[in-house]
């Protein structure tokens, strides 16, 4: 399998430049441009810290160089991952869901992520 390796993305580079904008609100009003870059960073930094670390589980971190980990990282799409978020916070889990949960569920911190993806994935669509 011949496959080009991925430059990965610092979700802390896209963190740190979305708190660097919303900074700019003490020195004066946001400008509507950066706050939806705002959302667009801190919503693209999550992204890529998830894929990031689903292709580091599945794959193996130190097999960063490798096709496999590359077709991981890039399998996930943006609405496969909202769709994923959504069921994570659904009251009553699909049973796909609930196959690959660990015993005594996913725990809280899950549901927040997923919520946060999800809400941050709207207002990244609504300031487009």
């Amino acid at each position: 399998m011949s496959s080009t390796n991925v430059a990965l993305i610092n979700p802390e580079h896209l963190f740190s430049r979305a708190d660097a904008l919303l900074l700019q609100t003490g020195r004066g009003s946001l400008r509507q441009a950066d706050l939806r870059r705002t959302f667009s960073n801190a919503y693209h930094s999550l992204f890529h810290a998830i894929l990031t670390a689903a292709a580091d589980e599945a794959v193996g971190r130190t097999q960063r160089n490798d096709p496999f980990w590359t077709l991981t990282y890039r399998s996930i799409s943006h609405q496969r991952l909202k769709t994923v978020c959504n069921d994570l916070q659904a009251a009553t889990r699909k049973p796909k869901i609930r196959r690959y949960e660990p015993p005594g569920g996913s725990g809280g911190h899950i549901v927040t992520i997923a919520g946060a993806v999800s809400e941050l994935q709207d207002r990244r669509h609504a300031a487009d």
